[in-house]
């Protein structure tokens, strides 16, 4: 992730920091805020960038949120912890990463 990639990404969680895994780099995002019909609900996060179980990207979530178009979630490992991503097409990996992320969000709304 550059330097850019990762300053846009924090002017929308702060605390956005690089994260290694299967030789990948993604980005750990503590404290995500996602907003759902419901209201708003804070979670840690990660964002694969990169193809992953048959999805050109993917967000991971630390639990599972209701609502929206968020469904057929399943459960992976990474980093040693579950974490969970619900079905979500159609978000380009070759869109910046802050693009990437807002395109997930959306599956919340």
């Amino acid at each position: 992730m550059s330097a850019a990639q990762l300053s846009a990404l924090q002017a929308v969680v702060p605390s956005a920091e690089p994260f290694q895994e299967g030789g990948r780099l993604l980005a750990f995002l503590p404290g995500l805020k996602v907003e759902t019909l419901g209201g708003t609900v804070v979670c840690d996060a990660l964002l694969h960038p990169h193809e992953h179980t048959g999805y050109q990207t993917r967000l991971f979530l630390d639990r599972q949120i209701p609502g929206g178009s968020a469904n057929n979630w399943t459960a992976h490992s990474l980093g040693g912890r579950t974490w969970w991503a619900c079905s979500w097409q159609g978000v380009e990996a070759a869109l910046p990463w802050v693009q990437i992320l807002m395109n997930h969000l959306r599956a919340f709304r």
